[in-house]
């Protein structure tokens, strides 16, 4: 009996250690700095110096924690009582009601500026970030470069969060098939059956499921191997 309760209290184990790990790392975030072969020179005529599209960061990854720093050069005197930079996030999807949203910076000075979460979605309209097509920096009527541009506490995209909680889950169940030799087959069956059975559910979701039906089953193994020795 000792026996059977020590290969529960391992497999519960494995149980929420993989819960907790899942939540952990889809609760995860990262800095994306843009890449500077984006960034053009400004004529000083309100102009772009980098503009980033869904195909290089899409604002959906943005949080309330999240703070956009830019470092820029300048060419000229700084304008009067106004930062020499300014984001603008920009929605041209829509035709009837395109967004072209001007948002100043919380602090700044002649090399630097830093927009917050709040300025955002209240110069956006809106807290669904998920409808931004670009995310600018401008000029404001003098001639500008970027230098570095840094978007801190994005959420991380679904493709990392993924290959973490497969190599967790993998490590996982490779512990607990030393414990048994029926367990991988039991996995193996498992796994693609869930998958084809839930196409549009959440990749995570299958593989805790997977993990915890696999787990059963080596728990209902060795209980029935241990009441045939005792019968």
């Amino acid at each position: 009996m000792k026996n059977i309760f020590r290969s529960l209290s391992a497999s519960l184990a494995a149980c929420l250690s993989i819960i907790m790990m899942t939540f952990s790392v889809s609760a995860a975030t990262e800095d994306y700095e843009a890449p500077l072969n984006k960034v053009k020179p400004t004529n000083g005529d309100w102009g772009q110096s980098i503009t980033l599209d869904v195909n290089d960061f899409d604002c959906s990854r943005i949080t309330p924690d999240t703070v956009v720093k830019v470092e820029f050069t300048i060419d000229g005197e700084p304008p009067q009582n106004m930062a020499p930079v300014e984001l603008i996030l920009f929605n041209y999807t829509e035709e009837i009601d395109r967004i072209w949203a001007r948002i100043e910076p919380f602090e700044y000075d002649e090399t630097s500026a830093s927009f917050d979460y709040d300025t955002m979605v209240l110069r956006y309209g809106s807290d669904d970030l998920t409808t931004v097509d670009n995310l600018c920096i401008g000029d404001t009527g003098v001639p500008m470069t970027v230098t570095k541009l840094t978007i801190t506490n994005c959420t991380v995209p679904e493709t990392t969060t993924t290959t973490t909680a497969e190599t967790t889950t993998a490590a996982i169940s490779e512990t607990t098939a030393q414990e048994t030799t029926a367990a991988p087959a039991v996995t193996t069956a498992a796994q693609p059956e869930k998958a084809e059975e839930s196409s549009g559910v959440p990749i995570i979701l299958i593989v805790v499921i997977t993990v915890v039906v696999a787990v059963a089953v080596v728990a209902t193994i060795v209980i029935l191997k241990n009441k045939r020795r005792f019968y």
